[in-house]
């Protein structure tokens, strides 16, 4: 059996269009990744402000490649042992699941 896919990513969601000979399928992955992880703590202009309330920026951004290597393996379940994959949209996420 000759199995095609369709893959539209970007970085919050998934559209993956299964083509068999038994027919087409449509499934959908979204992701929990936040564009833009927000810092907490106090803002210096309000008041009191402290350095370990502010998470660092390496530490922000190995928490949103955890989110991605999670949200790339569920795509990469969806796609199963297809014969050819089409892969499109907008920004870095095609390149980065290909990789």
């Amino acid at each position: 059996m000759r199995t095609k896919v369709g893959l539209w990513i970007d970085h919050r969601k998934a559209i993956v269009v299964t083509v068999t000979d038994k027919g087409e399928e449509m499934g959908l992955v979204v992701s929990t990744v936040q564009k833009q992880l927000r810092r907490s703590g106090d803002s210096p202009l309000k008041g009191r402000y402290e350095q370990q309330q502010v998470p660092s920026d390496d530490s922000r951004q190995r928490t949103l490649t955890q989110y991605l290597n999670i949200y790339y393996d569920a795509v990469i379940a969806c796609i199963g042992d297809a014969e050819s994959i089409l892969i499109f949209g907008p920004g870095e996420a095609k390149g980065e699941l290909k990789k």
